[in-house]
């Protein structure tokens, strides 16, 4: 018995509600007892969805050649070659580590990417036309959850006694630019649901619901979600004007183009809206920015390495960024990320990728009759407005798996729309189709089941290690010195190929000053990531806190090399060279401060320490 076989009708909806349940469960996971309670979590879920997923769409998958919709097989063409790019880009990473499972509190790497492309796979092959209003009920609902978690934080009823620094609202993203982001696309969903609605009462509730929705928006206090909104809100408006009118539909495309010039502009501190609209954290992410294409210039073929921009950013930033000695583990803009980490490898396909489902989705709104053109070009609408927001914001998974489910769902309707027959449920629900799948079904259980217990195996160390850091972090008394440093000790030993996890024991030693415990994990941190800055910056402040200068100004040295604008080394290495003896060194030290930063604090504190 074979297992290839496309999908039938009962098939479809099964890979259609993990793809969904996926997205939504990977949006909202969060688990408070993790050092990481954000991003680990989301990452164990969208992996353990996606091997699920995998497994109930392989036989689907191993029978694609045979697809009669050209759209299908360039769809699928481009995200295995994504795919390959990544993988290329991945074993060129120098830290392994972090290239499978992300940076630390980050969790973009292979794995990730891997599940969300499973996805956008699955969706091309599983949605038609008539079910993609399960896609709209899955994200409005996602949004409408994240919506109510927000009214809790607004009237300071959050269950979860978060420690927040700055605004309330991160609801289960982490960050209130995330929130806003998520709220204003999954705002567009409601719309539609709003629009499509037949009966009074279910107008109601999707009404309300995009009032809060917006009104937590606003509440989050950035703009990134406002702008994807209104982006999606006006393509939706003017196709439903043209639906209505063809003249209707021109007025609103050319007021649309008026109205938005002046807005878009704004963004970039242009124009007279430029008071109201401009945010001056654009200022930061043009470091980040300029970083980034740094990057791209020094590593455009495999990139710095899949997740490792944070460990780069320090060499390659700006001399004088807007905010001194700023630190970023993100290019904040996905676009940007992707390419000074995965180099052309990987950003070339992903270009491609995303240039065919635009061309497509474009194209299907024309091309489709009228009933289905509001469904289509709000689905088109959701997709450019994540572009947008794609500019200026981090791959967040919660944000990210949607991105990529979008995309895979408008492969799919522009198959439906162009009427290009295709292995979708639609021409599979036959007795044949159906019997064969009765019978194969319980083949792809079972292959999902193997996969997911392959997850488990491979994530639970994560979980572990992040739950044995909170522990003691949070239920270890530091005056208990002896004992707390033996439980870190024995942490590190299960640790020992974990480069971050280390990191973070480590800190945490030197912060107790269990110094002699700390060293063995530093020296294994080195090993893992020769480039490490907290490895050298944790050695550094080890070797000096046991007064042995020498060893201490190696790796202040080498600090110098990866952070060479970092005048906190530059000071304290000038005190190491002036303990040594070695004056030469300290005035040259001292000499290049006052190059870059002439009559700066640090300035002024090397040139005490030089006269003394």
């Amino acid at each position: 018995m074979k297992l290839a076989k496309a999908f039938s009708e009962s098939d479809a909806k099964k890979v259609q509600s993990f793809i969904l349940y996926g997205g939504l469960f990977t949006t909202l996971a969060i688990w408070t007892k993790l050092e990481d309670p954000i991003n680990l979590p989301k990452m164990v879920v969208l992996v353990l969805f996606a091997a699920v997923v995998l497994g109930l769409s392989l036989p689907a998958f191993l029978v694609v050649r045979n697809a009669e919709s050209q759209n299908q097989k360039i769809g699928l063409g481009l995200v295995s070659l994504f795919l390959f790019g990544l993988l290329v880009s991945t074993l060129m990473t120098d830290v392994k580590y972090t290239a499978i499972f992300g940076e630390f509190h980050r969790n973009n790497g292979f794995l990730s990417y891997l599940a969300m492309t499973i996805f956008t796979a699955a969706a091309i092959l599983s949605f038609n036309i008539q079910s993609v209003d399960r896609y709209f009920k899955f994200f409005a609902a996602t949004g409408l959850l994240l919506t109510f978690y927000g009214f809790l934080q607004a009237v300071g009823k959050d269950p979860i006694d978060w420690v927040i620094l700055y605004n309330p609202f991160i609801t289960t993203l982490g960050n209130p630019n995330f929130t806003s982001a998520f709220l204003g696309l999954s705002g567009i969903a409601i719309l539609y649901l709003l629009l499509t609605a037949e009966k009074r009462s279910h107008q109601s509730f999707y009404l309300i619901g995009l009032i809060f929705n917006l009104y937590i928006l606003q509440r989050s206090g950035s703009i990134q979600g406002v702008f994807g909104f209104l982006i999606g809100a006006t393509l939706i408006l003017v196709v439903k004007a043209w639906i209505i009118n063809k003249r209707y539909g021109q007025w609103a495309l050319v007021s649309s183009a008026l109205v938005g010039s002046p807005v878009a502009l704004a963004v970039f501190n242009v124009g007279p809206l430029a008071s109201k609209l401009y945010q001056g954290t654009i200022r930061n992410r043009l470091d980040y920015w300029h970083a980034a294409l740094a990057m791209i210039k020094d590593n455009p073929i495999f990139g710095v390495g899949i997740d490792r921009y944070g460990e780069h950013y320090r060499q390659y930033t700006v001399q004088n960024q807007v905010v001194p000695g700023q630190f970023a583990d993100n290019a904040h803009s996905v676009y940007l990320q992707i390419f000074s980490t995965g180099g052309l490898f990987m950003f070339l396909p992903y270009a491609l990728l995303i240039l065919f489902v635009t061309y497509i989705g474009a194209r299907a709104i024309f091309h489709s009759p009228d009933s289905n053109k509001l469904k289509i070009s709000s689905i088109f609408a959701t997709w450019v407005a994540m572009l947008s927001v794609n500019i200026v914001t981090i791959d967040n998974l919660g944000l990210s798996v949607w991105f990529w489910i979008t995309g895979g769902v408008l492969i799919a309707v522009s198959v439906n729309a162009n009427s290009i027959k295709d292995l979708g449920p639609d021409k599979l629900n036959s007795k044949k189709s159906t019997s064969h799948a009765d019978q194969v079904f319980p083949k792809t259980t079972i292959i999902s089941f193997a996969l997911t217990v392959v997850v488990l195996i491979s994530l639970v160390p994560n979980l572990s290690g992040s739950a044995a850091l909170y522990y003691l972090k949070n239920n270890i008394r530091p005056a208990a010195s002896e004992s707390h440093a033996g439980a870190l000790a024995d942490e590190a030993k299960r640790s020992n190929g974990n480069p971050q996890q280390l990191i973070q024991l480590a800190n945490l030693a030197l912060s107790r000053s269990a110094v002699n415990e700390a060293l063995p994990m530093i020296d294994r941190i080195n090993q893992l990531d020769t480039r490490s800055y907290y490895g050298n910056y944790f050695a550094a402040i080890a070797y000096e806190a046991k007064g042995d200068i020498a060893k201490a100004i190696n790796y202040r040295e080498t600090l110098l090399n990866l952070d060479p604008w970092g005048t906190d080394n530059m000071l304290q290495l000038i005190r190491n060279y002036l303990v040594t003896g070695d004056s030469a060194k300290a005035k040259d030290l001292g000499a290049k401060i006052k190059q870059y930063y002439p009559d700066s604090q640090a300035d002024i504190e090397a040139s005490a320490m030089l006269a003394g």
